[in-house]
């Protein structure tokens, strides 16, 4: 029996009076031993505990509350079985239990915002590589002193021209270009709103005194452009080396 001392658990080993007749070096830690298991028991609890233990050929499980070192009502699961009139018991203290499932739960609850957190900066990252996407599907190369060339790259949507259309108009402003040529050679789909938006550019251009020119229209985009509420007036060119020759 000198074994018991070393569970890790409150355990004692009582007879059919309730008499204890050993107990685990845990158990004196968690309550005041002495002679009777009934005395560890909240009186009001007495009643259950009898009905518990009563059926002394088979384990039981249930709550009681105990009288411990700490509070004397604690709320105890307990697990008994029986052997030869003996009766071994376990007493697990809920609020450990109810402590050690908060303690997981927080620790789930923290490692979800640290996954949040990570997603976020994640999401951030892929926004910002989207607007540099943009930024590099959108280029502003000078040809001349009084021409320059805007390649526009893959779908020609709102965002892209949205992105892009205040840095075109400003460096077309500052630079003190007469033309600005727009190159659709690598666009890929369109957009009606992104239609709408890169002929409301190049409406601002002629507003502001330069005479945009677009390269490159191919059967699907002039499909788009023809069905547009204001088609632009301005020169299409088959291609940039054309575009040059009219220019110079």
């Amino acid at each position: 029996m000198s074994d018991l001392k070393h569970l890790p658990l409150p355990y004692f080993l009582i007879d059919i009076e309730y008499n204890i007749l050993a107990y685990s070096a845990a158990s004196e830690d968690v309550f005041s031993v002495g002679k009777k298991f009934l005395e560890l028991v909240d009186w009001e609890s007495h009643k259950k505990i009898k009905t518990l233990f009563e059926h002394k050929e088979s384990k039981a499980e249930g709550e009681l509350i105990m009288k411990t070192k700490f509070s004397p009502y604690a709320l105890f699961d307990i697990s008994v079985n029986w052997h030869e009139d003996r009766g071994h018991v376990i007493c697990i203290e809920k609020n450990h239990r109810l402590s050690e499932l908060e303690n997981i739960v927080e620790k789930h609850r923290v490692r979800l915002a640290e996954t949040d957190l990570e997603l976020l900066e994640k999401k951030e990252q892929v926004e910002k590589s989207l607007l540099e996407i943009k930024s590099l599907s959108c280029p502003f190369i000078k040809l001349t002193k009084t021409s320059a060339l805007v390649p526009l790259f893959g779908n020609l949507d709102e965002k892209l021209i949205g992105q892009n259309e205040d840095r075109v108009l400003n460096q077309s402003q500052e630079g003190g270009y007469q033309e600005i040529l727009f190159d659709l050679n690598g666009v890929g789909e369109l957009t009606i709103e992104g239609v709408e938006a890169f002929i409301s550019l190049v409406k601002e251009l002629q507003v502001m005194g330069l005479q945009p020119s677009i390269i490159g229209v191919k059967p699907h985009h002039a499909f788009f452009l023809n069905h547009s509420t204001a088609v632009p007036d301005v020169p299409y060119l088959n291609s940039l080396s054309k575009a040059f020759k009219i220019s110079h």
